[in-house]
C-alpha cells in the first residue's frame, strides 16, 4: 500500500479522495466531474477507468453498484484516508481543516495551499487563504460565509467551488466574477442571476434551492453563451429560455419543467445524454411536448415525474428516443396498454415504474410484446393485481424488484424460465406475491437451478435495498 508506486496519472485522483470528510459515501458521477474540472482527466470514460484501477488496488472501496456492476458510490477506509491526508500535505496537494483536530494547517501552509477543504467552521483560516487557491470545498455549515462572499473575488484562479450546508438568501453575485470556475455548487433562495453567463469556462453547475417553488424559476438567457457547460443540476424544477445558440457540450439536465420541452430546445442541445423532466399541476399540462424528445438522438437516461393531480394524458403515439437505455416513470398515471410505446425501445436495459407510473389492475403481455434488451425491472407503489407475462417477454432480464405492490396476486410463473434471471426481490408486497416468488425459486431448485435468488422483505423492520 505505497503511494509512491502509483502511476502518475492516478496520484491526483487518489489524493483527491481526501477532499471528503471521514466515512463519506461519495457519488461517483460527481467525483469524476470534479476530476475533470481539476484537469486530472479529460472525460467520463477515462474517469471510470481510473476509478476501477484504484478499486483494483484496494485503495478505494465501492459502496454501491448498479445492476450491471457499474460503481455508483465509493469511499475509503479510515487508514487509507490517513495515508491520503499525509501524502496530500507532503505533496502540498491539499489542506484540510478537520473536525475536532487540536492543530490545523499553519498560516504558512494556508498561504501556499492550492486546494483547501473546510470540514469544520474555521473563519480565521478562511481569511488567511492566498489568492493562488484553485479549489475550495465547504462541507460544514460555515455560518458567516454569506457575509464573507466578497472575499471570494480575490481568488481569481479558482476552478472548483463547492459550498454545502450553507444557504444564501440572495444569489451571490461575487461568484460570477470567478471566470476560471469549472465546477460550481451552492444553495440559495434566490433566482439565478443573469451574470452567471460570465462563467464561460463552467462545466458543472449544481444549484440547490432552499424552498421549492410552485412555479418554475427561469434560467437566464445568457446560459446559451456558456458553451463549455456539460452538467446542469437545479434543485427545483426550472424553465429553459428560448434558444439563441447551441450547447453542443451539454450532456445532463436535471429537473427541467415539462413546459420547456420543445423541439426548438432539444434541437439546441443535441448531445444530451441524461434528462430529468418534472411536470407540475399548476402548469399548463401539454404532455404532447414529450414527442419533442425524439430530437434527442443521443439520450440514454430519461426520468419523468409528473406531479399533476389529474392522470396524465400523454398521447398514445408519443415517441421516445430509440437511444434510451434507462427509463424511470413516476406519478405519470399511464394506462398499462401504453407500455407498448416503451416495449418498442430497442436499447432499453433499465425500466423503473414508481408511484403509480402506470394505473390499472391488469398488465397483459402477448408473445409479440418483447423487451429485447431489458435487464432490470422495478415496479413500485402501483395498484397492479393481475400480471400476465412469460420468459418470452423478458428474454434478458437479470433482476426483478417489486416494492409496495400490495394488490399483486402473483409473479408470472414462467419467470422461472428466464435463463438470465439472477434475483427477484419483494419489499412489502402481498403475501400471495411473496409466496409465488418462493414457488418459482423452489421449482427452479427442483430442476437443478441454484442460481435464482429470491429475497422477501415483508415487515417494516426489514432492511430494504435502495434502488
Amino acid at each position: 500500500m505505497s503511494y509512491n508506486y502509483l502511476p502518475d496519472h492516478l496520484k491526483p485522483c487518489f489524493l483527491y479522495m481526501g477532499v471528503f470528510p471521514e466515512d463519506s459515501v461519495v457519488n461517483i458521477v460527481r467525483l469524476i466531474n470534479l476530476w475533470i474540472s481539476e484537469g486530472f482527466i479529460s472525460d467520463e470514460l477515462e474517469g471510470r477507468d481510473c476509478l476501477e484501477d484504484l478499486v483494483s488496488r484496494n485503495l478505494v472501496m465501492v459502496r454501491n453498484r448498479s445492476f450491471n456492476g457499474e460503481a455508483k458510490t465509493c469511499g475509503v477506509h479510515d487508514l487509507i484516508r490517513d495515508l491520503i491526508l499525509r501524502e496530500a500535505e507532503k505533496e502540498k496537494f491539499l489542506e484540510v481543516t478537520r473536525i475536532h483536530e487540536a492543530t490545523n494547517p499553519s498560516a504558512e501552509k494556508l498561504r501556499s495551499a492550492r486546494r483547501y477543504c473546510f470540514h469544520s467552521h474555521d473563519q480565521a483560516a478562511f481569511w488567511k487563504l492566498s489568492n493562488i487557491i484553485r479549489t475550495l470545498h465547504f462541507f460544514e455549515g460555515f455560518k458567516e460565509l454569506s457575509k464573507q462572499v466578497p472575499l471570494l473575488v480575490s481568488f481569481k484562479l479558482l476552478r472548483v467551488l463547492a459550498i454545502l450546508n450553507v444557504t444564501f438568501q440572495t444569489f451571490p453575485l461575487e461568484i460570477t466574477k470567478l471566470v476560471q470556475l469549472r465546477y460550481l455548487q451552492f444553495t440559495c433562495y434566490d433566482d439565478i442571476h443573469w451574470s452567471v453567463s460570465k462563467l464561460y469556462n463552467l462545466q458543472t453547475f449544481i444549484l440547490g434551492y432552499g424552498v421549492a417553488g410552485l412555479l418554475p424559476p427561469t434560467i437566464p438567457a445568457g446560459i446559451w453563451q456558456m458553451s463549455n457547460l456539460r452538467h446542469l443540476h437545479i434543485g427545483d424544477f426550472f424553465s429553459f429560455p428560448i434558444p439563441s445558440n447551441k450547447l453542443q457540450n451539454l450532456q445532463e439536465l436535471s429537473r427541467l419543467a415539462l413546459t420547456s420541452c420543445t423541439s426548438e430546445l432539444f434541437s439546441a442541445i443535441p448531445n444530451l445524454k441524461k434528462l430529468k423532466i418534472i411536470g407540475n399541476y399548476l402548469m399548463e399540462m401539454k404532455r404532447e411536448r414529450l414527442n419533442s424528445l425524439s430530437c434527442l438522438k443521443e439520450l440514454e437516461i430519461l426520468k419523468y415525474r409528473d406531479d399533476g393531480i389529474q392522470p396524465s394524458q400523454i398521447p398514445s403515439k408519443y415517441v421516445l428516443p430509440a437511444s434510451l437505455k434507462r427509463l424511470t416513470l413516476s406519478c405519470t398515471s399511464l394506462p398499462w396498454k401504453d407500455m407498448a410505446n416503451v416495449i418498442t425501445l430497442p436499447n432499453l436495459e433499465v425500466l423503473k415504474i414508481k408511484d403509480n407510473g402506470f394505473l390499472g389492475d391488469e398488465w397483459m403481455l402477448n408473445d409479440e410484446e418483447i423487451f429485447k434488451q431489458l435487464k432490470f425491472l422495478l415496479i413500485s407503489w402501483t395498484g397492479l393485481k393481475h400480471w400476465k407475462a412469460g420468459s418470452v417477454n423478458f428474454p434478458k432480464l437479470q433482476r426483478l424488484f417489486l416494492k409496495r405492490c400490495m394488490n399483486l396476486e402473483k409473479i408470472p410463473q414462467d419467470f422461472g424460465e428466464i435463463c438470465t434471471l439472477e434475483s427477484i426481490e419483494l419489499h412489502k408486497c402481498s403475501i400471495s406475491a411473496a409466496k409465488s416468488g418462493k414457488d418459482i425459486q423452489e421449482e427452479q431448485e427442483s430442476m437443478g437451478n441454484e442460481c435464482l435468488n429470491v429475497l422477501i422483505y415483508n415487515h417494516p423492520s426489514s432492511s430494504a435495498q435502495h434502488i
